[in-house]
């Protein structure tokens, strides 16, 4: 009888307190929690570290960038995958795993130009074999948005405005470009620049994004902006034009920052980037290594250094890049393997080629790099590769940029700053593995990504 009597007199408690959080608009533990603060994520393509953190050195006005240093947490230094380019690293950003477990090995499908294989920008989001923190959001119940953020095509994004594979004339999306598929006019947006347009690309993106958060509301948003990365391939790091860009781009984070804080003041913002950027003065045409060693046999009449050749045995791949993917006809062929091999570190010997490393795929895979490639070649500072066939191994170029180098390289290291509600103020985390970003935003949003290994960044006070 006392049993049943303290049972009847514990339920009208726990039924008063029931009553008692909602009346007060309190929140229950279980089945009543809120969503977390809404998170942003803009990646400023090819943003170096130091151009925020050593800004007055370089000349640059970037007020609002330079903000997250003292307001949120920031690294010195962010470690990138193999290659250092765009596509692998967006998508270690958003999975926590390295191009070997997500399967996005570079910007393309890259084979040598020469061969019948498919070559396509590798933009289409059915291509990522681990979770993403896009599906690890939608699970939750969170709502997810994307403005050109790369290999997105078909990414399961509730608002979704992708970077289209314009390279890929033979490729077509299993369905609609955009989700849902008339956004654009929802929005009120009608782009008219041509894709070669960066600058105004940018622009687009930043209004895309500020009238999606205004008229939807997402809980996650990524942002990709790429104008600096454009103007630092053309003029170099630091150039005169590549500063001018950052400081425009500076001030379009400002006005999606603005956007979303008169939203929802809670919001967290994290900028992050791909890679950072060398300044090179030389290109290096590997293939003319490998054609004088005979590995590769001129067309008689081939009438440019970039005609098909008559035959090959090993070729070399490289769009002004940091690192050169090098294929072998027959792959299995480990006596050809053999000869590039000792070919290529004969010519590392000559120090006017400007060849770093010669790298195995082992060697590249260890480093995270997709199995794609049967070798590499990594560049000095102030080299970058060319995949043409004849002509001179080395030539001087006007002043530029490249990536794509080994990420042991300093300059390549790239950037994350965070601040907003629950994020520490003024805190170094110093050097920083990429791998470590998507577990940390997924932290933030109260998801789980199981295929990201390594521990979240300490970002909370």
């Amino acid at each position: 009888m006392l049993i049943n009597a303290l049972h009847k007199a514990q339920a009208r408690l726990y039924t008063w307190l029931i009553l008692a959080a909602c009346l007060l608009g309190g929140v229950l533990p279980v089945s009543a929690q809120t969503s977390p603060a809404p998170l942003i994520i803009i990646s400023l393509d090819g943003l170096r570290p130091d151009a925020v953190l050593h800004a007055d050195e370089h000349g640059l006005k970037v007020p609002t960038l330079r903000a997250f240093v003292a307001g949120g947490t920031y690294a010195e230094g962010v470690i990138t995958a193999i290659p250092s380019d765009t596509f692998p690293n967006h998508t270690t950003i958003i999975t926590g795993v390295w191009p070997i477990e997500h399967g996005i090995y570079g910007n393309s499908m890259a084979f040598p130009q020469f061969t019948s294989r498919t070559w396509y920008v590798q933009d289409f989001f059915k291509d990522i074999k681990t979770e993403t923190i896009f599906q690890a959001a939608n699970k939750a119940g969170l709502k997810t948005a994307g403005v050109y953020w790369p290999a997105t095509v078909g990414a399961p994004l509730n608002y979704n405005i992708p970077e289209y594979p314009i390279d890929a004339s033979d490729m077509s999306p299993a369905g609609p470009v955009y989700s849902p598929g008339d956004i654009l006019s929802k929005l009120n947006l009608h782009p008219t620049f041509d894709n070669d347009d960066i600058t105004a690309r940018d622009a687009f993106s930043t209004e895309a994004s500020i009238r999606i958060l205004r008229a939807y509301k997402p809980d996650l948003l990524v942002i990709h902006l790429t104008d600096l990365d454009h103007q630092e391939h053309i003029h170099g790091p630091f150039s005169i034009e590549a500063n001018v860009s950052l400081e425009v781009t500076d001030g379009q984070v400002k006005e999606i920052q603005q956007a979303a804080l008169a939203i929802n003041p809670a919001t967290r913002i994290s900028i992050v980037s791909d890679h950072g950027f060398v300044a090179i003065n030389h290109a290096v045409s590997v293939n003319a290594i490998l054609a004088k060693a005979g590995l590769i046999e001129i067309n008689p009449a081939a009438k440019s250094p970039n005609s098909k050749p008559k035959d090959w045995t090993a070729m070399c791949m490289s769009e002004l890049s940091g690192i050169c993917g090098g294929f072998l006809k027959h792959p299995s062929d480990k006596a050809a393997l053999a000869k590039v091999m000792d070919v290529l570190e004969e010519a590392k010997e000559n120090a006017e080629y400007g060849i770093d490393q010669i790298l195995t795929r082992e060697d590249m895979m260890r480093m995270g790099g997709g199995p794609n490639t049967d070798f590499g070649v990594a560049f000095s500072d102030g080299y970058a590769g060319v995949t043409t066939l004849t002509g001179p191994v080395v030539v001087a170029i006007p002043p530029g940029g490249a990536h794509g180098h080994v990420p042991t390289n300093p300059q390549i290291r790239t950037s994350f700053f965070i601040e907003g509600e629950g994020i520490a103020k003024g805190r170094n985390l110093h050097i920083i593995d990429i791998r470590q970003e998507a577990p940390t935003f997924a932290n933030l949003l109260n998801v789980q990504l199981p295929a990201a290994k390594l521990a979240p960044l300490n970002v909370k006070p």
